[in-house]
C-alpha cells in the first residue's frame, strides 16, 4: 500500500475521538514511516485548517504516533514532529485561549511526554511557553495556585479591561522567534537549487535520463520545502493578524488609561494647590500671633499691687 496524500487527508477528516480510530490511523502513519515528513506536513496543514473543537484530536494522534515510535525505536517521526510542534502548539493554544478544558488536555499531553522522556525537557519547556498567560499548567504546584502575589497579578490583568501587557509581549516575541518570514535557511536552500527547477521550458531540452531523475528528486524536495514553508507563512499571517488586532485594542485601552491618568493628575494638582494655600495661610496667621515662648513680655503685676492705692 503506497502513501497517498489525498488518502491521508481523507483519513484525518474521518478521525474521531475513539481509541480505535486514533490507533488505526497511528498504525497507518507508522507503516508509512518512509514518508514521515509528508505525513507530518499534511498533519500540521490539516490541524491549522480544522475547527477549534477538532484540533485536540490531531494532538492525540501525534501523541499516539510518537509514543509508539519511541517503544519501537523509530526516530523518523520524532524528528519531523519536533520541526512542526512549536508552531502547532502555538496555533492550538491560541485557538483555545478561553477554553480551559482544551488547554489542560494539551498540558496533560506535554506532561506525559516529559514524564516518559518522549522529547527533551528543554523542548517541552519551549512548547509550554506558548500556553495562554494566566492559566496554570499541570506541572505547577499549589504554592503558585495560592500565592497572593500571583492572585494579585491575575486580578490586575483581568480588571484592566484591555489585553494583558505580558501576553502581548510574549506573543510578539514568539512571532519574531519563529518567524517564517525571517527564515534565511529556507531562502538559502531555494537559492541553491538549479535553475531548471524554476524553468519548465528547460525540461524538454534534457535528454539524459540520469539528469532527469536527479532533477525530479530536486523538484520533489523543492515542492516539499515550499509546501511546508507556505503552511508556516499562512500560520504566521493568521497569528500576526490576531496580534495586530490585539495591539489595536491594547493601544486603544492605553489611550483610555492615559485620559483617566490625566484627569486624576489634574484632580490631585488641584488638591495639592489647596493644601499649599492652607499651609501658606496657616504660616501667615501664625506669624501674626504674639510669641509667648521667649519670656520677653513684662510680668503681670501682683494682685495686691493693683489695690495698693486704696
Amino acid at each position: 500500500m503506497s502513501f497517498n496524500t489525498g488518502s491521508f487527508v481523507g483519513k484525518l477528516i474521518e478521525l474521531n475521538n475513539s481509541t480505535q480510530s486514533i490507533q488505526t490511523l497511528c498504525g497507518w502513519a507508522i507503516h508509512h514511516k518512509r514518508h514521515a515528513q509528508e505525513v507530518v506536513d499534511v498533519w500540521f496543514q490539516q490541524l491549522t485548517k480544522s475547527p477549534k473543537e477538532r484540533k485536540l484530536l490531531f494532538l492525540y494522534l501525534a501523541n499516539d504516533i510518537v509514543q509508539n515510535c519511541k517503544r519501537k525505536n523509530i526516530d523518523e517521526f520524532k524528528k519531523e514532529f519536533s520541526r512542526v510542534l512549536p508552531d502547532a502548539l502555538s496555533h492550538t493554544y491560541k485557538s483555545a485561549y478561553d477554553d480551559i478544558k482544551t488547554v489542560k488536555s494539551v498540558d496533560r499531553i506535554l506532561a506525559i511526554w516529559l514524564q516518559r522522556e518522549v522529547f527533551s525537557k528543554e523542548f517541552i519547556s519551549n512548547l509550554q511557553s506558548y500556553r495562554p498567560k494566566g492559566m496554570r499548567s499541570e506541572s505547577e504546584g499549589l504554592e503558585s495556585t495560592t500565592s497572593p502575589s500571583s492572585n494579585k497579578r491575575s486580578r490586575s490583568s483581568s480588571d484592566t479591561g484591555g489585553p494583558d501587557a505580558d501576553t502581548v509581549i510574549r506573543l510578539l516575541v514568539n512571532l519574531e522567534r519563529g518567524s517564517a518570514l525571517q527564515d534565511n535557511k529556507v531562502k538559502q536552500q531555494l537559492q541553491s537549487l538549479p535553475p531548471e527547477v524554476w524553468n519548465i521550458a528547460s525540461v524538454d531540452k534534457i535528454t539524459d535520463r540520469k539528469r532527469l531523475e536527479t532533477l525530479l528528486k530536486n523538484i520533489d524536495t523543492t515542492y516539499d520545502l515550499i509546501s511546508h514553508h507556505r503552511i508556516r507563512l499562512q500560520t504566521e499571517f493568521t497569528e500576526r493578524t490576531k496580534v495586530a488586532n490585539m495591539l489595536k485594542e491594547f493601544v486603544s485601552h492605553q489611550k483610555q488609561q492615559l485620559q483617566h491618568v490625566e484627569a486624576r493628575l489634574l484632580e490631585y494638582q488641584g488638591k495639592s494647590q489647596k493644601v499649599q494655600d492652607v499651609r501658606e495661610k496657616l504660616q501667615a496667621h501664625l506669624g501674626s500671633l504674639p510669641d509667648l515662648s521667649g519670656g520677653s513680655l513684662e510680668p503681670l503685676p501682683e494682685p495686691g499691687s493693683l489695690f495698693g492705692g486704696e
